[in-house]
């Protein structure tokens, strides 16, 4: 593989990873850097603890000769297709779960995450739970958006913008991209403090009363959504037990989300007039 003619590369940076990218062809450096995902900045080349190789088509072409765009990690095959689009995707995707699960010093949790007067909201859930509906109608009503994917958690228990473009998901389930701007919302520039833990699941004409978790409740909720819990508790445990002993946790079904989110929100701001008081 070393002799398919590597001549560009650039390293990237992101939550205490190196990923490495090499190509023989500069427009895919370009077009991998258009797409980078939150958290990665260039940085000199080095030592990587990934490195990927892409291979574009020479400009060239003979007629009835197919040209591949190939993908690999190390010496590992992961993409091989005649359009690009299907290679990028495979390349940010595992690197994001790459990241999820060795990042170091954060940990990833599934999670949608709003900012609301200072304060982080999680809401713990995975794929096809409801947690982007319900984080786009958050934002609609006021409050910052953060990420409705992953909650980016540091050592003092602060949630980290991860701000990739909603997923909502149109009636036949395909989901599509949409950048928080197009709602008129604003995105998180800041680590914000975990106050809030909502774990929540849309179910049909339910009403949103939520029954108070205790701080081990709360723990082995979000031990279930976290990435890297299972693989790595000597890193994990100390995160999510310095979240869950400052955040007020509850769980309990919900209705639409446009109907939940301001109730969450005026739930919030008791919850933070009482504290404060």
């Amino acid at each position: 593989m070393d002799r398919l003619g590597w001549t560009v590369g650039q390293t990237f940076e992101a939550y205490g990873l190196r990923f490495g990218l090499r190509s023989n062809a500069p427009e895919a450096l370009e077009a991998v850097a258009s797409h980078a995902l939150p958290g990665w900045q260039p940085v000199p080349n080095g030592v990587v603890d990934f490195l990927y190789s892409l291979r574009w088509p020479p400009l060239s072409r003979r007629r009835g000769q197919r040209h591949y765009y190939l993908l690999f990690c190390g010496a590992t095959l992961l993409a091989r297709s005649l359009d690009p689009l299907p290679v990028l995707q495979t390349l940010l995707h595992h690197a994001e779960q790459m990241t999820a699960v060795w990042a170091r010093g954060f940990l990833f949790v599934h999670a949608g995450v709003v900012g609301w007067q200072g304060q982080g909201l999680l809401l713990p859930g995975h794929s096809r739970s409801g947690k982007t509906e319900l984080v786009k109608a958050l934002v609609l009503a006021g409050a910052t958006y953060y990420s409705d994917e992953f909650a980016v958690l540091d050592r003092e228990g602060r949630v980290h913008p991860y701000p990739k473009p909603l997923r909502p998901r149109d009636e036949s389930g395909r989901s599509h991209q949409l950048p928080v701007e197009a709602l008129g919302g604003e995105v998180g520039q800041r680590p914000l403090p975990v106050r809030f833990l909502v774990f929540t699941r849309y179910r049909p004409g339910a009403t949103w009363r939520a029954r108070r978790l205790t701080p081990g409740e709360a723990l082995l909720g979000l031990m279930q959504h976290t990435v890297a819990a299972r693989g790595d508790p000597a890193h994990s445990m100390p995160i999510l037990k310095q979240v869950v002993t400052q955040a007020t946790a509850t769980r309990g079904s919900r209705g639409e989300a446009e109907q939940t989110a301001p109730r969450l929100l005026a739930w919030m701001q008791r919850r933070h007039d009482h504290i404060g008081a």
